[in-house]
């Protein structure tokens, strides 16, 4: 009900500045217009026949309403020029995060759902993102029933890859076996949390890789090259939220669907992980 009044209320307003920008406009161009006129020798008999002799006193007047007005349209662009840019300055906020952090919070926020309560994880080595998750799974308010699929990249392809950094399949091969072990180490309580994670090795490049949570929202990231020509993750993740239904964002959870399916059909084990990257 309460939403329902702040539409309401917000809709009288909207027709109430139409209206009034409406009024000011025309006020404005019919005051310009007739002091073009009176400029006139012709139209300006004309004027002062049929709708009266302005003078100075009057001329005084009319340029004052039309400076009065001028003054209220430049106070209301400046309120709309200032919205515009608090709303730009949140939009970049909410759709783009350099902490990973921000990222992980939505695990605090998604419904209740068996079907939300799942992530997707996407990732290089996992050199930053498993301490977080395992500090969150850990915490004093632990989570109860989330489904956690990790996907790392092979520590033996990066070593056989030519062209991702060296010491990736350090960090990947660390990153694993800290997962491992704390699988084991906590599989009792896990289970009684009704908690599953699963480890999946892939080896393929990246370019794409983030988080997809259940309830549909995305975090999106990407590989670059610097100018060394060596390659690194890029600094910031593009957020699709389930609010989100343009065409833009259908897109970019395609794009993140396909490298999650092409991860999938890339397990270790494939011959051609041998070689370096084509």
């Amino acid at each position: 009900m309460a939403i329902k009044r702040r539409r309401g209320r917000g809709a009288i307003s909207a027709r109430v500045r139409r209206g009034w920008e409406l009024v000011t406009t025309t006020l404005a161009l019919l005051a310009g217009v007739y002091l073009v006129l009176t400029t006139i020798e012709p139209t300006r008999i004309v004027l002062e026949r049929y709708v009266g002799k302005l003078d100075l006193q009057g001329l005084v007047a009319l340029v004052a309403v039309m400076l009065e007005i001028a003054t209220i349209a430049i106070y209301q662009h400046g309120r709309d020029v200032r919205a515009l840019r608090a709303l730009i300055t949140e939009r970049e906020r909410r759709d783009v995060t350099h902490s990973l952090t921000d990222v992980l919070a939505v695990m605090g926020a998604t419904g209740t759902g068996r079907r939300a309560r799942q992530v997707e994880v996407l990732g290089l080595t996992l050199n930053t993102t498993w301490p977080a998750l395992a500090a969150w799974l850990t915490s004093n308010a632990p989570p109860h029933g989330w489904k956690v699929t990790l996907h790392c990249l092979d520590p033996d392809f990066l070593a056989r890859s030519g062209e991702l950094p060296e010491d990736w399949a350090a960090e990947a091969r660390r990153s694993q076996h800290r997962i491992r072990s704390f699988l084991a180490d906590e599989a009792d309580d896990l289970a009684r949390r009704k908690i599953t994670v699963e480890l999946k090795p892939y080896a393929c490049v990246p370019v794409v890789h983030g988080f997809r949570f259940g309830d549909g929202t995305v975090f999106l990231s990407y590989l670059q090259w610097t100018e060394n020509g060596r390659i690194r993750p890029f600094e910031f993740y593009d957020r699709i939220g389930t609010d989100d239904p343009s065409p833009r964002a259908a897109r970019y959870r395609d794009l993140f669907d396909s490298w999650l399916h092409r991860v999938g059909t890339k397990p270790p084990d494939q011959e051609d992980v041998a070689g370096p990257l084509g």
